[in-house]
């Protein structure tokens, strides 16, 4: 009976310093586990990184975006060269000289003979070069509608690879307190073991616990490191800074129909508008192809001992045989259009479809994030709560309230997966219907 009253202050000491705050107790473990003891090496000095700066800094000298940019103004520069007469041709040679008579390979005797110097110009019709102008244009334009995707999948990869850090740094804090729940529980079973009150497969199987609860931690640490080396992909060094405390994403501003609206603006939408238009111009292109072109030649001819000439041809494109050739173009042109048609219609319902899901995803998960803080966080807290009652009033034991309070945290790890989610669907949604500013960035 004396043993029992000196033993109860000492553990009641013990269960009010551990509610006090676990991090002192991970403190105290630290000889037994480097993992729990240490925050992720991967996080280095500075400020800490929101969401939003990371995704500023992906878009600043970006290798894919200078890349888009870099072939906009390339193709631009080709439209203008398009629309432009081809360049004159310069000629010379040597005509009429005689081989099989008295005055062969003579270059005086003959009459004939002429040394030729010409230039010569081909006139391609204004509408064709003015139409290959126009399509040189349009894939610049495709181009720049695919620039400004690539902003979008930039700012959306950006995103997703922060909040994987946000979820593995979040996951390895809660199950470093998991360990440690389950390092005091091991043991208050230990001198319950030595005490004859449990048994030793309920001591065995507390140590195995912690085991796993380590592993855990050593997991969530992996992917911490590795995820942020995939962040730097997009930001370079600033990948190695602390995160900020949370993602602080701004809920969709409406409804799903305004949703599915705004998707038929996506940049992928318009580049294969560009491509319709491009189609377009391709069959005007190739009608034209029906008409003939020009060449004009001038050559001036110098006889050695004998007069000069000068001269003028022109030649003009017979466009006779068109069943093998125009009347193919024509038909290859009219099918791509039908192509680049049906390609659109496919997008449209493809990315309805993307916004309908992530809509879905994003309400369904924003709903069990409300349980957890409205119903089963606060049980998990009451069952805290009654434990501790219990066994501060003699009728519970130690071993219930570690239970209940690494039940929490495991609870806590739940809820944490099913806010990232939601981020995450939030994150894909803002790349299917952010509005576009006239740089092409999402405001």
């Amino acid at each position: 009976m004396r043993f029992s009253r000196l033993f109860l202050p000492y553990s009641s000491c013990l269960l009010l310093l551990f509610v006090a705050g676990v991090a002192s107790a991970a403190d105290g473990l630290a000889g037994t586990s480097d993992t729990n003891s240490s925050d992720p090496p991967a996080a280095g000095a500075g400020p800490p990184l929101s969401l939003d700066e990371a995704v500023r800094l992906s878009l600043t000298d970006q290798p894919v975006l200078t890349g888009r940019e870099a072939q906009i103004e390339a193709e631009e520069q080709q439209a203008i060269a398009a629309r432009q007469l081809p360049d004159p041709k310069l000629s010379g040679g040597l005509k009429e000289l005689p081989i099989n008579t008295g005055e062969s390979f003579s270059l005086r005797r003959d009459s004939f003979t002429e040394f030729t110097v010409g230039l010569s110009q081909d006139f391609p019709r204004a509408d064709k070069r003015r139409l290959k102008g126009e399509r040189k244009q349009l894939e610049a334009d495709a181009d720049r509608a695919a620039l400004d995707n690539d902003r979008r999948s930039v700012r959306r990869d950006t995103s997703l690879a922060w909040l994987d850090i946000y979820e593995a740094e979040q996951g390895l804090k809660l199950t470093q307190k998991m360990s440690s729940e389950a390092a005091l529980q091991t043991k208050s079973l230990e001198k319950d073991y030595g005490n004859g009150k449990a048994s030793q497969a309920d001591w065995l199987a507390a140590k195995v616990e912690v085991g796993l609860a380590d592993d855990k931690s050593h997991d969530w640490l992996h992917r911490a490191l590795r995820m942020r080396a995939g962040l730097a992909r997009w930001i370079g060094d600033d990948a190695g800074r602390p995160l900020a405390d949370s993602p602080s994403l701004p809920p969709p501003a409406s409804g799903l129909p305004a949703l599915i609206a705004a998707v038929d603006h996506h940049p992928v939408v318009g580049g294969l508008d560009k491509q319709i238009a491009a189609s377009t111009t391709d069959i005007a292109i190739a009608r034209q192809a029906y008409k003939p072109d020009v060449s004009v030649e001038g050559y001036f001819a110098y006889r050695q001992d004998f007069a000069d000439f000068v001269g003028v041809q022109v030649s003009i494109d017979l466009p006779y045989f068109t069943k093998n050739r125009q009347d193919r173009d024509l038909a290859a042109a009219l099918q791509q259009s039908n192509v680049s048609t049906e390609r659109k219609r496919d997008m449209l319902r493809e990315l309805h479809a993307q916004v309908n899901q992530d809509y879905l995803d994003w309400h369904h998960y924003q709903v069990r994030v409300g349980e957890f803080d409205n119903t089963i966080l606060p049980d998990a807290q009451r069952r805290i709560d009654a434990a501790r009652s219990a066994y501060e009033a003699g009728r519970g034991s130690f071993d219930a309230v570690l239970l209940a309070r690494r039940s929490l945290l495991d609870t806590q790890l739940q809820r944490l997966a099913l806010a990232v989610e939601a981020a995450r669907a939030q994150v894909r949604l803002d790349y299917l219907t952010a509005s576009q500013t006239s740089s092409g960035e999402a405001p």
